[in-house]
């Protein structure tokens, strides 16, 4: 019988998180090495970059599991659960798994009197967890950077770079080149990158350390290539994939947005080439089959309709961007509403400014994280911008009048912060008068 998780566990492992970020591999090392070091059990496809890295592992894991793999998946943070962090097969940890695998890291740590941060113990979990269940092939985000990231001590050949932009610079740097060079160093040894468009000063970097590493990269829109092209079931995405000794026409994408057509193509890169280079073949069919039916919570996701309520946990003023852009192609509307909560960490004054060509009415709130930033001093930003706005900290108060305010024909966007995200689908899937799409474009205004 399936037991809960202990609250005492629980409350000993997030006791870890006021410790901080500790950027290095010594004590995760030594843990690793003291439990027999599961991570070099089975391969990884290992994923870098400042945003896309949640969609693109998505995209790994659902085309390698339809083609057969035993696939463990690693991401972070989690946006409802703990466990959606640490699955296989894309079958979360259970309860009875999580409070075991903590007492087995913290019992290790303890005794060789080596302490380790949140994250560093979550992997140690992660690889601990592969190890047990046999995967064929583990797909593992970083959590931030790459060259001292917890997860860089995995085993495998097969590094991919998103899209790289200003994040966490007060841990990575301030300039683009010092960024990429934290992300690019996940490159193994005579290993293999695949790296998504980028300006020519990042291209130079990862070209540079590949070189050092005796590693091949490959980049898009130079060894490989995708084309979006407009399906039969918009405003789902079609995309033609093409590489040096194959082209794939009309891929169906599950995930709303055109910038997943690169999350996608990344992926799709990574999986053939591992297949390459174990004398294995993917079929077609998994491939489409895997595109088609990938999901990946809170990124574009559309949670209910009549108004239609869309989540996005973008964070960075890239994505943001991104977001803003998909939004407007893809939705026919007659007001926008911003639920909008950001982590002080952030620039928050840029995702507000990009939030601002879109939006008509603000709803500045405050997620239950310490790192919250105060949702007052976000409307003193937006008085820059002459935009109408109202503080409402309480998500779901806000999420409420959001959406009797928006109306049949309006969208209410809740988006700022995972965080903030994870608090509003909680609300929402256990709001007994929510509409929850069984399909996520039912009752939906589209263009097109």
């Amino acid at each position: 019988m399936a037991t809960p998780i202990s609250e005492e566990s629980l409350k000993y492992l997030y006791g870890l998180i006021p410790k901080g970020i500790k950027l290095g591999l010594k004590n995760i090392s030594s843990v690793l090495d003291a439990l027999g070091n599961p991570q070099q059990k089975s391969p990884t496809i290992h994923i870098a970059g400042t945003n896309g890295k949640g969609s693109t592992a998505a995209f790994c894991e659902s085309i390698l599991r339809n083609a057969g793999y035993r696939v463990g998946l690693y991401t972070s943070p989690h946006l409802i659960n703990f466990s959606e962090r640490i699955q296989v097969n894309r079958t979360p940890l259970s309860d009875d798994e999580v409070t075991k695998l903590i007492a087995k890291v913290k019992r290790t740590t303890e005794k060789i009197k080596t302490p380790i941060t949140f994250f560093e113990f979550c992997t140690v979990m992660a690889f601990l967890h592969f190890a047990k269940q046999g995967t064929d092939l583990n797909v593992i985000e970083v959590g931030m950077g790459g060259r001292l990231d917890a997860t860089s001590l995995c085993k495998g050949n097969i590094s991919l770079i998103t899209s790289i932009d200003k994040d966490h610079t007060s841990y990575l740097g301030n300039t683009i080149q010092e960024i990429a060079f934290e992300k690019a160093s996940i490159i193994k040894k005579n290993g293999t990158v695949f790296a998504s468009k980028v300006s020519k000063k990042v291209h130079g970097v990862i070209k540079n350390i590949s070189d050092q590493k005796s590693a091949t990269a490959q980049f898009l829109g130079e060894d490989f290539d995708v084309q979006i092209i407009k399906g039969k079931k918009y405003p789902l995405l079609s995309i033609t994939y093409r590489n040096q000794s194959v082209c794939l026409k009309d891929l169906e994408l599950s995930l709303l947005g055109d910038f997943q057509a690169s999350n996608a193509a990344l992926a799709l890169s990574a999986c053939l080439h591992h297949a390459l280079k174990t004398g294995k073949v993917i079929s077609e069919k998994s491939i489409r089959k895997g595109l088609k039916s990938t999901s990946w919570a809170g990124r574009m996701e559309v949670i209910s309709s009549h108004p239609t309520v869309l989540l996005d946990i973008a964070h960075n003023p890239a994505a943001v961007k991104e977001m803003a852009k998909s939004v407007q192609k893809l939705f026919s509307y007659t007001k926008l509403i911003i639920i909008c909560g950001i982590m002080k960490d952030k620039q928050s004054d840029e995702i507000l400014k990009e939030l601002t060509n879109f939006a008509d009415h603000f709803i500045l709130v405050r997620p239950n994280k310490e790192r919250s930033e105060n949702p007052a001093r976000l409307k003193e930003i937006l008085k820059n911008y002459n935009v109408s706005c109202e503080v409402i900290e309480n998500i779901p108060k806000a999420i409420i009048k959001a959406k009797k305010n928006a109306l049949t024909n309006g969208i209410v966007c809740i988006t700022g912060s995972i965080f903030t995200v994870g608090e509003a689908k909680q609300y929402l899937i256990n709001e007994p008068d929510n509409k929850i799409n069984s399909s996520p474009f039912t009752g939906l205004h589209l263009n097109g």
